[in-house]
């Protein structure tokens, strides 16, 4: 992490997590046992929907029955 990125998330005020081992401060320490880990599904920049080539579920015919 740089000094311009931001230590915690700015939705759920967690820790970013780094793999940087140098960024693991006694402060940093503190603000993981106090507040958690961001678990990354609240990040500033949602992730974009994936553009999906398969059908939608209402156009994709019925699985035939299984007979035994």
């Amino acid at each position: 992490m740089t000094a311009d990125q931001p230590l915690t998330c700015s939705t759920c005020q967690g820790v970013i997590v780094t793999a940087q081992d140098g960024a693991y401060t006694p402060a940093r320490g503190r603000l993981i046992v106090t507040n958690g880990y961001c678990r990354g599904q609240c990040s500033a920049n949602p992730p974009q929907p994936a553009a999906s080539t398969a059908p939608a579920p209402a156009d994709r015919p019925e699985p035939a029955p299984v007979n035994p």
